[in-house]
């Protein structure tokens, strides 16, 4: 099988060989370009990730923890000023029914039987 100057199997084997090789090389070259592409690009979101959460989710906490402490406050101020003196007084009015029942028992004139 002779075409052009390819006359034997080894110079067809040598042909495919080369074009294998140039394929491959181009092949590599732009799956390399492709990467870092790729990359560049990814690394351009993640700083505008970074960039939105510094701007917008650090004030937003920064609230959040204020109003923590300020709901902290107000929950102290009532239970010293509301919560404390009522359980104080239900405290006091349960011992003292518990009180009136133990004495009762003791008054009571014993049954017959």
């Amino acid at each position: 099988m002779e075409i052009g100057y390819l006359d034997t199997p080894e110079e067809w084997r040598d042909l495919f060989i080369m074009c294998f090789m140039v394929a491959g090389t181009l092949l590599f070259l732009v799956g390399t370009v492709f990467t870092i592409i790729l990359g560049v690009l990814s690394a351009g979101v993640v700083m505008r990730t970074r960039r939105l959460l510094k701007m917008n989710v650090q004030p937003a906490l920064e609230n959040v923890r204020e109003t923590t402490s300020t709901v902290r406050g107000t929950v102290t101020f009532v239970s010293d000023n509301a919560v404390r003196p009522v359980v104080k007084v239900y405290g006091v009015a349960a011992g003292a029914r518990r009180f009136i029942a133990v004495v009762g028992r003791f008054t009571r004139p014993k049954e017959a039987g």
